[in-house]
Formats: C-alpha cells, structure tokens, sequence
C-alpha cells in the first residue's frame, strides 16, 4: 500500500494553460512512491486562477491587432468555452491524484472559533483574516484521516500557519519537497541492502511491498512492520541496521489484557508480559494503552505502582503529544 501525500495551494497551484497541475516535476517524483492527494479547495483554486488567466489573455487577444491582421475569426476566439477547456485539462491530467473534500459542516463553528481567537491556520495579525481556505484543508485532512486504514498521511505545504495546526496531530507528517518526505517515508526502508537484511534475519523472502509502515518507537529508533503470509514483523532499526525483530502475534494479546483490565492483578501481569516488547509498540498502540490509563479505573488507581508508573511513565514521556484534554492532564500531574 502506498503512502499518500496531500499537497496544499502552494505546491499544486499552476497558472499555465498547457495542463492542469503545477509542481509536475515534484509530483512525477511523488507517484513513484505515494498516492497524490488534493483537496477539493485547492482544486477549486487552481480553476479560478486558470479561469482568471485565461479570460485576461482572451480580453488581450481580442483587442490584439494582430488578431485581425494574420486573419483569425474572431467569432472562433469569442466562442471559446474556458470552462469546458480547464475541465478538459483537469480530465486528461496526465499525473493520477485524489481528491478529497470537507463533507462534514459540524466542524464549521471549530473553524469559526479557531478565525475568532486567531488560531492556526488561520494568521495571527489583527488586521487580516486570512485562513479560511488553508481552515478548510486542515479540516479535509483531518476527516481524510478517519477515512484510511492506518491512519497517517503526509501533507507537503509551504504555509507556515497550516504546518502549524497539521503539526499538532502526531499521525500527519509536514513536509516541503520530495527528498523530505523519502527521508520520513516507509520507502526509505525499500533498498536493496535492507530487504536482503530482513531476509537473513528473519529467514523470510520478501520484496518491497512487504514493507507496510514504519514509525519511531520510545528509544526514538526506527520501527518496520513487515508483513508476509498473514505474519506481522517488526524490525527495529538504528541507523539503517536492524537492532532487533519480533513477531506482533508475540505481545498483541497482552495490550487486549491491559486496556481491558478487570482488576489490579491483570494490569500488574499483562505490564510484566509487556514490558520486554515495549520498543516494538507502535504510536496507535502506545496511545491505547495511555488513554486506558486514565479511563480504566484498574490501572488509573495503582498509577504510582512502581512497574505500573516505570512502564506507563516511560510511554508518557516519549510520546506524551499523541494524549489530548483530561488525559494529557492527569499524565502530566503523575510524570512531570
């Protein structure tokens, strides 16, 4: 499965009448490894900008003496249907891409509160109120996440105050340009020195598309997940060679026993079976297991216990941005 990139106004933005998307020789790098993706404002951004320029060298054309003088009809240039034209070039666009729009309108009185309190995206001068189409990216964004099966997407933008807002959520990587996102994607992980390397520690014969995702574990090393056969591996990598591996089958279980814990004894048996596979747990699993630790009384009353606070402690303190509201609170009383 590839990776998908959304791509805001700046980076996909074209003037030109030749084709439909700007950017082309980044975007042409892009479809190599990920999925493009644009949001439907900035689609509708990039017609207005090619139905402005259009009708002005059109207007241009027409008042042109030239027009008349190597004998043009000027009734073909009148008739010319600009609409039918950009929709034409947007049919035949020759780079494939996605596009995905806000269809959820209760996120609009968040919009609003966030344009009232000068919150980003939106700018923060008194004088301005500019934002609102970089709002309605934002919040694309943020449905298109609920929308995909593992939950995090890479968005390329140049504005400051959107990189802001998409900065808060730990599951959407910001970037700028193509050799950022190949040093923060999975498909850094797909040369051939690395898949030769899975295969003699893991005694397994897989390819790139074995490669499924990858994220950074609470030592900050790189965590792989390889899947083959219905099998999921996870391969911990430190500067590019492979620290240790382990099979989720091997631990999976006892993260179901812990956020589900009935009582103290579960929780202190399911943080000892844990504990030795705690590099290997993934951001979505680490953010269960944290959230559980303030909604299930069975782990929230015995907090302080010394396995239970060294444990959780240790999950806190490397992702303590992926918790939110009361449950970041009640971390931040216990582990700062």
């Amino acid at each position: 499965m590839k990776e998908k990139v959304i791509f805001d106004t700046n980076i996909a933005r074209n003037t030109g009448v030749n084709t439909f998307l700007g950017s082309r020789e980044m975007l042409e790098q892009f479809t190599q490894d990920a999925e493009v993706v644009i949001p439907e404002v900035v689609v509708q951004e990039i017609k207005r900008q090619k139905r402005s320029a259009l009708k002005s060298n059109k207007d241009k054309f027409l008042n042109n003496p030239f027009h008349k003088l190597i004998g043009v009809n000027e009734e073909d240039t009148k008739s010319f249907e600009i609409e039918n034209y950009i929709q034409k070039l947007q049919d035949e666009e020759s780079i494939p891409f996605e596009i995905i729009d806000l269809k959820d309108n209760n996120v609009l009185p968040q919009i609003k509160e966030l344009a009232i309190h000068k919150q980003a995206p939106f700018e923060s001068g008194e004088n301005t109120d500019k934002g609102f189409k970089d709002a309605l990216i934002y919040f694309s964004v943020l449905e298109y996440l609920q929308e995909i099966p593992n939950k995090n997407v890479f968005v390329c933008a140049k504005d400051l105050r959107l990189k802001e807002a998409l900065n808060k959520h730990h599951n959407i990587v910001v970037i700028e340009n193509y050799k950022e996102f190949k040093q923060k994607s999975v498909s850094q992980f797909f040369d051939d020195y690395f898949i030769e390397r899975v295969n003699e520690e893991l005694d397994v014969i897989i390819s790139k598309e074995n490669i499924i995702e990858y994220w950074h574990n609470v030592e900050d090393n790189q965590n792989v997940l390889i899947e083959i056969e219905n099998t999921q591996y996870i391969i911990e990598v430190d500067s590019g060679e492979i620290v240790s591996t382990s099979e989720r089958e091997q631990f999976i279980d006892y993260i179901t026993q812990l956020i589900n814990s009935e009582n103290f004894y579960i929780t202190h048996n399911a943080i000892e079976k844990l504990a030795p596979f705690i590099n290997y747990l993934s951001n979505e699993e680490i953010n269960q297991i944290l959230n559980a630790s303030y909604s299930n009384e069975q782990i929230k009353w015995i907090i302080k216990d010394a396995d239970v606070k060294e444990f959780i402690g240790t999950l806190y303190k490397a992702k303590s941005e992926i918790v939110e509201n009361a449950v970041a609170e009640f971390l931040k009383e216990n582990f700062e």
